[in-house]
């Protein structure tokens, strides 16, 4: 799955009817609902999302399928802030800790649970209007456990939802596109229709309700959301310290994902960790966090022992089909389809008859046939890990549409080869620049365990 989207038909749970009540008479006591976070403030954060319906994906006939499916997740982590912004188009900061995080997905055909590996709890995160990411701060995440952890209702978020602005019971305000999109991990708002109204004020905390529609765009895929929830801004702390959010989603099938028919229910508690008490993350790691490049945040890591390597690779690209020893990917910018990209493990070559350039630009050649009109480059180098590198970059038509293909092997004695075939528009390459070659500089050649594990133990004698 692309997110954790997934298990609970009741809708409305006890905790969030409240704030569905009727329309709460006009009061004449003002509440300044503006958020007074700052850098270093902390809080020990808690959440459950709980998710049930349907996934709708093609049948053998290409005809929409509905299968069933649910998702109970759990978190906790303490979260540090190292910047932290209220306007949307600047990009806040955080530490995170986890002490929790873990999900279990169910289907008609399996149930799994995936869970966050101890030596990949601390996180840094990075939240801004056009510039989202979450990542390990000493090494990167696969895209399941990016999935796991990237929920709707990001804490790093949640109090752009304010007005900043003193406001009375029964006033409401509109939201931000941007503050929305990011609060649900959408890509793009095309209809944002979310108001806010005060309820009420206990023990200072002001209570708010909101409500409304969304309409935009998930990874590339059009999606309707229906939304009804209440949270709490405590007066003393600055903060939002609650939120529930009851969802209903229905999302249109897309390139990299399945379509959606699903309801949710979130609950999330921010507890402040008093500002006399020590801060959960030391300076060094708060500068650590501060020097992560965009990039990196949005770096992600892929590995199959099974076919025999390991790289990393940027978001954009999404994993579309796995099979024994090929692989499919593709990029989506924006959510446009940009490119599509093969990896294939071959048997391992002789020691004494490695693949020359010119063997593996024959190949090439012979691959494409009548589609090709040009070799426009053969190049051999050495990536990162020093494993052989040999590229050929062609151009030709499909269907009378320019194209151009990337064709790629690494390869290291010993260990079997990978190829790599990206094919994109002509009219995209722009775009899409040299977003592969990221892919061939990090891959590193592997042992499949399941092979080395075959190997007869030799015979003491």
């Amino acid at each position: 799955m692309r997110r954790i989207y997934l298990a609970i038909i009741v809708l409305l749970a006890s905790s969030v009817a409240p704030a569905l009540a009727a329309e709460p008479e006009l009061g004449s006591e003002m509440y300044r609902l503006t958020p007074g976070l700052e850098k270093g403030d902390a809080a020990d954060v808690t959440v459950t999302f709980e998710v049930g319906g349907e996934l709708i994906v093609p049948d053998d006939k290409g005809k929409d399928a509905s299968l069933p499916m649910s998702v109970v997740a759990k978190m906790a982590y303490e979260e540090q802030l190292v910047a932290w912004w209220n306007d949307p188009a600047i990009a806040s900061r955080s530490l995170r800790r986890y002490s929790e995080a873990r999900a279990t997905l169910k289907s008609a055909e399996k149930g799994e649970t995936r869970e966050l590996p101890g030596d990949l709890r601390v996180i840094a995160a990075k939240a801004g209007a056009d510039d989202m990411g979450l990542n390990g701060l000493t090494r990167r995440l696969t895209r399941e456990q990016y999935d796991l952890i990237n929920i709707p209702g990001n804490s790093l978020l949640i109090d752009r939802l304010l007005p900043k602005r003193e406001m009375a019971v029964g006033e409401h305000w509109d939201h931000n596109a941007d503050t929305i999109a990011g609060l649900f991990g959408m890509s793009h708002v095309a209809v944002c229709e979310v108001r806010s109204t005060v309820t009420g004020m206990d023990n200072r905390q002001v209570q708010i309700r909101m409500a409304g529609t969304v309409h935009g765009t998930v990874e590339g895929a059009a999606t309707e959301i229906d939304v009804r929830g209440a949270y709490l801004f405590h007066l003393d702390h600055g903060r939002i310290t609650k939120m529930n959010l009851a969802l209903k989603e229905v999302r249109k099938p897309g390139e990299v994902t399945p379509g959606l028919d699903v309801v949710a229910k979130l609950s999330l508690v921010a507890t402040p960790i008093s500002k006399g008490a020590p801060r959960p993350f030391d300076e060094e790691l708060v500068d650590e966090c501060r020097a992560l490049s965009t990039e990196e945040l949005s770096e992600l890591q892929f590995e199959s022992p099974s076919r025999g390597y390991r790289f990393r690779h940027d978001s954009a690209w999404y994993v579309t089909g796995e099979q024994r020893e090929h692989m499919s990917l593709r990029r989506l910018q924006r959510d446009d389809f940009i490119a599509h990209c093969n990896i294939t493990t071959l048997p391992i070559r002789p020691a004494n008859k490695p693949m020359t350039l010119h063997e593996f630009e024959a190949n090439v050649v012979k691959s494409l046939g009548d589609k090709l009109d040009n070799v426009e480059a053969a190049t051999e180098w050495a990536n990162d890990a020093g494993h052989q590198c040999l590229g050929v970059i062609a151009t030709g038509t499909i269907e009378d549409v320019p194209m151009q293909w990337r064709y790629y092997m690494v390869a290291a004695e010993g260990q079997r080869p990978a190829t790599i075939s990206v094919t994109a528009e002509r009219s995209l390459l722009e775009r899409f620049s040299d977003a592969d070659r990221a892919i061939i500089d990090s891959m590193v050649l592997i042992d499949d365990p399941t092979a080395t594990a075959a190997k007869p133990l030799p015979v003491k004698k």
